[in-house]
């Protein structure tokens, strides 16, 4: 963007700029961050620093040692600058962003480690890996009841996590309830009600239960479709998915869960949720078990829920062959996405030998899954026509030609998916109204892209945008509230729409920690400029300083 080089060439010069913003196409203004920070906005594309490490932080290096990185550091960045080209002013500042990140994490980890020692568990937090966690002795029956599920969502709430055997018992029968599904499943919103839709969560508690105090519980009259992606990055994996399998067992017929890309087993013991397992159950005392039954409900999961008999509401996307009929038969459980990489080399001769035989019958398998796979992975793109998503790996790319050839093949009004981040939360790649919404429940995702988490609120078949059902506001707001004004970037973006098979809204949320993050940012990004600037000086300095 060129108003945004501006202004970062301006700060290297020591002059003002809007440092903690940037304006995008059509006016759109998002928070500032830095080229490392914005290249991180595809849901694949692993954060620069794992959520969940079996790694120890590594040691500070001896004080001279230190100072000699650092000087190196500061060289490299200088070359950079000297080149006088805008990308390369860019990586200068990323660089030394990436550099000044490390020093400050190793202080503040070794700070917070001490003051951990000297305190108690303070009520709310949820341990990452390698904090114990709390174990609540409650009991949880079997069948679920109303009371039973809200003790449960307190404990979890509270950092206490149910003890293994009855985590064990819930799973059982979660798997049991899911197998009995159909891959696409059915409901009509009841009149003068509203279907949430709720897109990635990715272990982040905390916008679950903002969603939950937001529009109360699951109920007869406040169904729910999680629309896949509960698990990896975020610190409460576990938490995310036991309070939505619980829901689900309560309340079969209101609460739909769909599989996302993450729920597949060669995905989450990549991206955290098999290690955060293991942290939270240890594996020597039968922890492994419940990572396996987690694995187990989730291939049970169901590919898609359709609202209304009109919007179809899955993970990722379609292809140009794909229509509901061949979603609705295929055997879900089957489906495995390494294969689809396995075949994408085109390289037999990396094949164990074993396997070159069968290649043949696993082509022809993977060609009768691939609606699956499109359903999991697949992303919408400005260009007609379908492509090789070449950078998740697997999957398609699919232009507005697809997604509306989808829908007619279909009968169908509109798709509404998630799987991808983006900055408020929902999006209309094809144009307000067009197609296909995407919907992003985890804000500020993973702790790096300070993003907008948003919900979908979808009416009854033929209700207004003017129904009590889809306010705006939650439900605990004050009698009488008149509705937030939409921001320009939610107008732009078509934050609401009134359809013949229900009205639409998308109401987007920050998370708690957002407003401090962006200040700690832009701080960052100014003593970055700083370095730059006094370069010459900073390398005397750390030359003294060595000898």
């Amino acid at each position: 963007n060129p108003a945004r080089r501006t202004d970062i060439r301006k700060a290297m010069r020591g002059q003002p700029g809007e440092l903690d913003s940037y304006r995008g196409e059509g006016g759109t203004v998002y928070p500032f961050y830095t080229a490392n920070e914005q290249s991180f906005d595809d849901d694949d594309t692993p954060p620069p620093t794992p959520m969940w490490s079996n790694l120890p932080p590594p040691a500070p290096p001896e004080t001279a040692s230190r100072w000699k990185a650092v000087r190196k550091q500061i060289s490299v960045a200088g070359r950079f600058w000297s080149a006088g080209q805008d990308r390369a002013e860019e990586a200068a500042v990323s660089a030394l962003s990436e550099l000044l990140q490390g020093l400050v994490a190793q202080g503040a980890l070794s700070l917070e480690r001490r003051l951990v020692e000297h305190r108690d568990t303070p009520p709310g937090a949820v341990w990452p890996h390698g904090w114990p966690p709390r174990y609540t002795q409650r009991v949880l029956q079997l069948p679920l009841t109303e009371a039973s599920v809200l003790d449960l969502v307190a404990d979890l709430s509270a950092g206490a996590l149910p003890p293994l055997q009855y985590v064990a018992g819930l799973l059982h029968a979660a798997k049991a309830s899911l197998a009995q599904l159909p891959n696409v499943l059915r409901h009509d919103v009841p009149t003068g009600c509203a279907v949430t839709v709720v897109g990635d969560l990715h272990g982040q508690f905390g916008d679950l239960l903002h969603v939950l105090r937001s529009r109360g519980f699951p109920s007869p009259t406040r169904p729910f479709v999680f629309n896949g992606d509960f698990v990896d990055r975020g610190p409460a994996s576990v938490e995310v998915a036991l309070t939505l399998f619980a829901f689900q067992l309560l309340l079969p017929n209101s609460v739909f869960l769909n599989r996302g890309n993450h729920e597949e087993r060669s995905v989450h013991a990549l991206y955290g949720f098999q290690r955060e397992c293991n942290a939270k159950y240890a594996p020597d005392a039968g922890g492994a078990a419940a990572y396996e039954l987690f694995s187990e409900a989730f291939e049970h999961l169901p590919l898609a829920t359709l609202l209304n008999g009109k919007v179809l509401v899955l993970h990722g996307g379609v292809d140009d062959e794909m229509t509901l009929e061949q979603l609705e038969r295929l055997p879900r459980k089957e489906y495995a996405v390494n294969q689809a990489n396995l075949l994408g080399t085109g390289r037999p001769g990396l094949v164990h030998p074993h396997m070159r035989a069968r290649l043949a019958e696993i082509a022809a398998r993977e060609k009768e899954l691939r609606p699956i796979n499109s359903a999991l992975w697949n992303d919408p793109c400005a260009e007609p026509g379908v492509y090789p998503n070449r950078y998740r790996g697997t999957g398609l790319l699919f232009g507005a030609d697809v997604a509306a050839g989808f829908l007619e093949r279909s009968g169908l009004g509109l798709i509404l998916r998630s799987h991808e981040q983006v900055p408020e939360g929902f999006h209309w790649p094809y144009g307000p109204g067009r197609h296909l919404a995407t919907v992003f429940s985890a804000s500020n995702y993973a702790g790096k892209t300070l993003n907008k988490g948003a919900y979908a609120l979808l009416g009854a078949t033929g209700s207004r945008l003017s129904d009590p059902a889809l306010s705006p506001l939650p439900l605990d707001a004050a009698p009488g509230a008149a509705a937030p004004a939409a921001s320009p970037a939610a107008e732009e973006e078509g934050a609401t729409a009134e359809h013949p098979f229900g009205g639409l809204r998308f109401v987007s949320f920050d998370a708690d920690e957002l407003p401090r993050l962006r200040v700690a940012q832009r701080q960052e990004y100014l003593l970055a400029s700083t370095i730059l600037v006094q370069r010459d000086e900073l390398l005397a300095a750390y030359q003294a300083a060595d000898w």
